[in-house]
């Protein structure tokens, strides 16, 4: 029976599929929407079609992230949202192949947590035989084309929706990591509190990220602004305010701040060769809260080091999967290091 290769990255924010052959086949964010008062709930649509209602879901639908700070929390709906994105991208066929699936998963997990990631994967169709999980950390830095099988190595951040990872790697392996918190999702809680607080103004999820994707910036001088509309809290009617880039800096500097004390951290708990190399070749962010205008200045000037944001940094882990589904000499390497 003829098989199908894919990767797969189940994220805070979005999912990401990659097909071998044909690449990156889907990104989606991970959210679903449902409807009902009664149990089970029905499932109305998942990914791109239930983040178009974020903000404006009518009475009786429900939307469900199943994702929690980086790690499965409802696996249930998980697979589900799965299930959706497979149709997607799998050949519809009388004799449909088999699949294999290459699954990035946090650092850290705990045994039971790793076969939630598997469950998931496998309950989403019965056309998936086989499920390889490796760390999303190692899959970003193969992703961004970094040498982890040899000495050099490097050191990767991962700024993801739901949490940063952090990592200094050397033969195919994690020399010294760590995890965060602090992602894409705590950082728009901010900007909405942020929000309310300086100018008493109320504005809903999708705002707040539009913000952060368009006006957010790490760059103290930066003039970007941005007028938005929402409810005034002290008249309940609608109100408006001018966000600038100076807004939210004043909330997101904090954050960016705890990601440069981590990596910081690392490097010291290196090897000196191994800081020494890293010190000399720079750290790399990866991520989708990466690309935040003056993030890789605003930590090389805390850091000490270069620090560099690759082209299309938040499709680095997924791109990294989709490597190793052709370099079995590589995967090899990975897992005999574990």
């Amino acid at each position: 029976m003829p098989t199908i290769e894919i990767a797969v990255e189940i994220g805070t924010s979005n999912t990401s599929i990659f097909v071998s052959g044909n690449g990156i086949a889907l990104r989606e964010p991970t959210i679903a929407a449902y409807v009902g008062g009664g149990r089970p709930k029905k499932l109305i649509c998942a990914g791109l079609e239930a983040y178009a209602m974020l903000g404006k879901t009518p009475e009786r639908t429900q939307l469900v992230t199943p994702v929690t700070d980086g790690v499965i929390s409802n696996p249930d709906v998980c697979a589900a949202i799965l299930k959706e994105f497979f149709k997607k991208v799998l050949p519809d066929a009388y004799f449909p192949p088999r699949v294999k699936a290459i699954v990035g998963i946090p650092t850290g997990l705990s045994v039971a947590e790793r076969r939630m990631y598997e469950d998931v994967v496998f309950d989403a169709s019965p056309r998936v035989k086989e499920v390889t999980l490796v760390e999303n950390i190692i899959l970003s830095a193969v992703g961004i084309d970094l040498p982890i099988a040899s000495a050099a190595g490097g050191l990767v951040a991962n700024l993801g929706g739901g949490t940063t990872e952090i990592a200094a790697l050397s033969f195919s392996g994690v020399i010294s990591g760590c995890g965060l918190n602090i992602g894409g999702d705590a950082m728009d809680a901010a900007i909405l509190d942020g929000i309310a607080g300086k100018h008493n103004l109320k504005v809903g999820l999708a705002t707040a990220r539009k913000l952060k994707e368009e006006v957010a910036s790490l760059y103290e001088n930066d003039m970007s602004a941005r007028p938005v509309n929402g409810l005034d809290l002290s008249t309940r009617g609608v109100g408006s305010a001018l966000i600038t880039a100076a807004d939210l800096y004043e909330v997101l500097a904090p954050y960016y701040a705890r990601v440069g004390a981590a990596v910081e951290s690392i490097l010291n708990m290196c090897p000196p060769d191994v800081a020494g190399d890293i010190s000399r070749k720079g750290i790399y962010l990866v991520g989708g809260t990466s690309r935040i205008a003056g993030a890789a200045q605003f930590l090389a000037q805390q850091i000490g080091i270069a620090v560099h944001v690759p082209e299309d940094p938040e499709y680095a882990a997924i791109l990294g999967a989709g490597k190793l589904l052709s370099d079995k000499k590589l995967l090899e390497a990975i897992f005999e290091h574990k």
